[in-house]
């Protein structure tokens, strides 16, 4: 009997072995991983309007970590609200789109170490004359569908409606059409604001998120790849130039 459990115990130890190298496995044979954003969230990932590439902060990144991982990334864009489910049903290997991390995430993937540190941010024009988000009157507020803004805005009773939209720059425009008052967003994405879109950063920042990469829990060594890959371009300064390249300063410091 207890050579029978220990059977049981050991087979069972190598199919998860197995299922664990199965994700980098097939990486590493067929030579590139694919990875999914939203394709609208400028300057971390969007639609380049001259050739319609998929560009941006995350798809250097991808890029930066494939390239060490000796393998090339495969950008694929999709709606944000379903991007969870798109990687747990294989649809891509992993999410490299600004994905916080959040207790109820951790419970559907993995993620690696933090990317760089964001946080939330409203955002309105400037002539609404609003010093904190909590100067509004029933107010209504853009978020995108499926993003931890549209959670902190519960908090606040003088939003009188949160309005959803697939991507920030549909978000951007609801504001700049009168569609809504304002929007939440992160600080990094708002720093085009006052120049596109004739908005301003309004008080202090509604809270801080760790960013990071979104893989399937079974996929462990892939993981662990990601994180050796992402230890080495901060290590070797790619990291650094690239988020200089964007934002002039290094996000992955905590400001």
């Amino acid at each position: 009997m207890i050579l029978a459990l220990i059977g049981v115990i050991t087979i069972s130890m190598i199919g998860c072995s197995k299922k664990e190298q199965a994700a980098w496995s097939k990486i590493e044979k067929d030579g590139s991983f694919t990875y999914a954003c939203s394709g609208g969230y400028p300057p971390f990932n969007y639609i380049d309007e001259k050739d319609h590439s998929l560009v941006g902060f995350d798809v250097d990144i991808a890029n930066a970590l494939a390239k060490e991982m000796g393998v090339k990334a495969e950008g694929i864009t999709t709606e944000w609200d379903g991007i969870l489910g798109g990687l747990t049903s294989k649809r891509f290997d992993c999410i490299i789109g600004s994905m916080a991390v959040t207790d109820d995430r951790k419970k559907q993937v993995s993620f690696t170490s933090p990317y760089y540190y964001d946080g939330a941010q409203f955002f309105a024009p400037k002539s609404k004359g609003y010093t904190s988000i909590k100067d509004m009157k029933d107010g209504k507020v853009g978020v995108v569908t499926g993003t931890t803004f549209q959670e902190e805005l519960a908090k606040y009773p003088n939003v009188s409606e949160v309005l959803q939209f697939t991507s920030d720059i549909e978000n951007f425009m609801a504001v700049q059409n009168k569609y809504t008052d304002g929007l939440v967003t992160s600080r990094f994405v708002g720093l085009q604001a006052p120049k596109k879109y004739n908005l301003v950063p309004v008080g202090e920042l509604l809270y801080s998120e760790d960013i990071a990469i979104a893989v399937r829990k079974e996929d462990k060594q892939f993981l662990d790849k990601l994180n050796e890959a992402l230890a080495a371009i901060i290590k070797n300064g790619t990291y650094e130039e690239i988020s200089n390249k964007y934002f002039g300063t290094n996000i992955l410091n905590k400001e």
